[in-house]
């Protein structure tokens, strides 16, 4: 009996440490009818600050297989009020731009055109909670300081 008590109560008071391992998003808000919500949740590092993300979002597009086309839209980082987090919005009408080269026997191409990308903070603490409009990608990549530090001259 001593032996179930002790395993119920030691189950009660670790149920709190393993729940808070995971990141919880349910403070943040929902996305809306017409967007995605994407969490990127990141590896703990040995020294953080030596890490940036990089958040790449763009859509797939047909494009003229010579030019470089760039989506127009903006990532707006913001504050979840009270909580003292931030996430962020992906805000476009969907435009695409491109160079304007005169491309003979150019083989059109469906590809993802992205947007200006934006880098972060690289944070393993908490989830970068990234809201777009549906049908655009989210992606992202780590980048890393080199451990070369030099002198200016």
């Amino acid at each position: 009996m001593e032996k179930l008590l002790f395993i119920g109560i030691l189950s009660i008071l670790t149920t709190p440490i393993f729940s808070q391992t995971k990141e919880d998003i349910k403070m943040f808000p929902k996305a809306e009818k017409e967007q995605i919500q994407k969490v990127i949740r990141l590896e703990p590092k040995e020294n953080e600050n030596d890490y940036m993300v990089e958040i790449m979002i763009g859509k797939n597009t047909m494009t003229d297989g010579c030019n470089n086309y760039f989506l127009i839209g903006e990532l707006e980082e913001k504050n979840l009020e009270g909580w003292g987090y931030s996430y962020y919005e992906f805000e476009t009408k969907g435009d695409v731009a491109s160079t304007l080269m005169g491309c003979i026997n150019a083989t059109p191409k469906e590809k993802i055109v992205y947007a200006q990308p934006d880098k972060v903070r690289y944070n393993s603490k908490l989830p970068l909670v990234i809201y777009s409009p549906k049908g655009y990608e989210i992606q992202y990549r780590i980048w890393s300081a080199s451990h070369n530090i030099y002198n200016a001259e």
